[in-house]
């Protein structure tokens, strides 16, 4: 293994400076075969994330996944830690600036994004450091400024390119880098280069014997500076005292094995080659899948479409464990925790579940607090509106109860209540369930007040019976009359009709029809029994209340009617019916028909002068 035949040590220092909180973050992990080292600071202000330690600790998550020193990994590290900074920007947006270097214990190669540093000092001398992204560095290469200006320029830390960048991003990864024996790195963020210059850490490193040392001298350098403000500053050294020794014709005897292997598979067929090919471009396809998948998931988020976004979501993770790409799926399956949650608090509404729906909306706002890929207003509407369909339908419910207990004033309060609601809040299933219950009540209430108008009817009719029971005709008549208005009011016919024949009756007894004439009598003389118009004059007065104008068929030419003009009290009896009447006649033959000679049944004793003969006492009369 190449470590147990090689001698690396490394020593680091990472201090907060005048700040409670130390932005800068250091890490690096010794295989085998390969080994790396990486140093980050934050450029962000969040309390809560820690930009360079996420970042830091993705690269080197990657690099444990898929180790290697070529120069398309490293940059794919670099891209996975930048993909992670933005995924988890939720309050602010996360940026650091990072430096990974990677050794095969042989050679290396490293990349940079910001502005921390490299540096690599062989035989106690500074041989290279690596470049800063910024705008002052740029100035440099382009000898607008001196390069000793550099590390004070006050455009050092106007980056062109870090972790996090909202911009195309663009690391830098250098070439593959021999190693000798006794070569030493240095990683540093700007807290310390900026106060530390090449020359003062070549002289510290003279006299160091470790890492260590070195550092500890070095800080004692920034210390001794005694500045105001001290920043956060993070210094890692790597003594490469021993590198690993490759043998030279073991070059050459790889690539003839690789020859041969391959000229094996071209004979073979190519079978496995085939496969393998057809494997790399599956994966290839599923790795672009991934990307395609959750940027269509996105858009169907800001579209409010949950349902489609789940499932982009789930395609996305499927193919991030295809192409074994763990952080990436670890954030889809937040997405889709989120999004399952916001789906199935929709279908809990839909079924009418809505304490349901409540529960999956709050855990959906709780887990997507803070993220900004997420309508958080939106969920908060929704999870209103829920809250407005509860109150609904315990509204609904309270009226139920006082419906059953036959409140129905109350229940349709309540109903009246939660119907407004509803439509305020466009709650339609529940709008139209309460637009029945109100159709319940409404036919409720009519049914009684019908109940009690008929009682009153009923009340009324009793009360004209009574009255015509005692020959108050009138008063039955008013009573009837009241009686009929009600129930023509309620619609009840029968009733209507019924009272109709005893206010006719009422009215035949106020004002009974006149007594057809007596057969035998002069024509045009009243019916009066057992005398007749010349022996008895008091014949004459009862046809003064006699309707005998209207009634009997009257003789104009008869004399007898030169007599009645003088009756004074004929015209109250105007009203009287003619048509009760026209019984009477039948069984009475017409004055002017009857013989003069009939004889006449005898008159009964003076009758009484204002008797007012009935038309049952004039049906009997023959």
């Amino acid at each position: 293994m190449r470590k147990d035949n090689s001698e690396f040590i490394t020593g680091f220092l990472s201090e907060s400076g005048s700040f409670v909180r130390n932005k800068d973050y250091f890490a690096f992990a010794e295989l085998d075969d390969i080994a790396c080292w990486v140093i980050a600071r934050g450029l962000d202000n969040d309390q809560e994330v820690e930009s360079a330690e996420l970042a830091a600790k993705s690269v080197l998550g990657y690099f444990l996944q898929k180790p290697s020193i070529s120069r398309y990994r490293i940059r794919r590290y670099l891209q996975e830690a930048h993909r992670v900074l933005q995924a988890e920007s939720h309050r602010v947006r996360l940026k650091a600036s990072l430096t990974v270097i990677v050794t095969d214990y042989a050679r290396v190669r490293y990349g940079v994004a910001g502005n921390t540093r490299l540096y690599q000092f062989r035989n106690g001398r500074l041989q290279w450091q690596s470049k800063d992204q910024s705008l002052a560095q740029q100035m440099v290469d382009g000898e607008e400024i001196a390069e000793d200006t550099l590390d004070q320029h006050e455009e050092r830390h106007n980056l062109l390119s870090y972790l996090g960048t909202p911009n195309e991003f663009r690391p830098f990864v250098s070439k593959k880098l021999p190693l000798y024996d006794g070569d030493v790195f240095l990683l540093a963020t700007p807290g310390l280069w900026e106060k530390v210059n090449p020359a003062e850490m070549q002289d510290g490193l003279q006299e160091a014997k470790d890492p260590e040392a070195w550092i500890d001298t070095l800080e004692d350098v920034l210390l001794s500076k005694q500045e105001h403000v001290v920043q956060n500053y993070t210094v890692a050294a790597i003594f490469a005292n021993k590198i690993f020794k490759t043998d030279p014709q073991k070059k050459w005897r790889i690539i003839k094995r690789v020859a041969l292997i391959l000229l094996v598979l071209a004979l073979a067929g190519g079978g496995a080659l085939l496969f393998k090919m057809k494997e790399a471009e599956r994966i290839a396809d599923a790795a672009t899948g991934m990307f395609e998948h959750e940027t269509a998931g996105d858009a169907f988020i800001a579209e409010s479409d949950y349902p489609k976004a789940l499932k982009a979501y789930s395609d996305a993770r499927n193919a991030a464990n295809i192409v074994k790409n763990k952080i990436q799926a670890t954030l889809l399956a937040k997405k889709i925790r989120i999004t399952q949650l916001i789906v199935d608090g929709d279908t809990a509404v839909k079924d009418e579940q809505y304490a349901k729906a409540l529960e999956k909306y709050d855990k959906a706002l709780k887990e997507m607090k803070g993220r900004e890929d997420f309508n958080e207003p939106e969920i908060l509407e929704k999870k209103e509106k829920t809250q407005s369909y509860v109150l609904v339908m315990q509204w609904k419910k309270e009226g139920d109860l006082l419906f059953e207990a036959q409140d129905y004033a109350g229940a349709e309060a309540y109903y009246q209540k939660a119907r407004k609601l509803a439509l305020e809040t466009s709650f339609v299933t529940g709008e139209k369930e309460l637009r029945t219950k109100l159709d319940e009540v409404a036919s409720k209430k009519t049914g009684i007040d019908k109940e009690k108008k008929t009682l009153d009817g009923d009340k009324l009719e009793k009360q004209g019976d009574e009255s015509y029971a005692a020959q108050d005709f009138e008063g039955a008549i008013q009573s009837y009359t009241l009686a009929q208005e009600i129930y023509q009011e309620i619609g009840v016919l029968e009733k209507v009709l019924a009272v109709e024949r005893k206010v006719t009756k009422a009215e035949e007894k106020l004002n009974p029809p006149a007594a057809p004439p007596s057969a035998g009598a002069p024509a045009g003389q009243p019916p009066v029994q057992g005398t007749s118009a010349a022996s008895q004059p008091q014949a004459v007065q009862v046809n003064q209340t006699a309707p005998v104008n209207q009634t009997a068929p009257i003789n104009p030419t008869t004399p007898v009617n030169q007599t009645v003009p003088g009756n004074p009290v004929a015209p109250t009896y105007q009203p009287v019916p003619a048509p009760q009447v026209a019984p009477t006649n039948q069984a009475v033959p017409p004055a002017a028909t009857a013989p003069a000679t009939q004889s006449v049944q005898p008159p009964q004793a003076n009758p009484p002068a204002t008797a007012n003969p009935t038309q049952e006492e004039a049906a009997k009369t023959p």
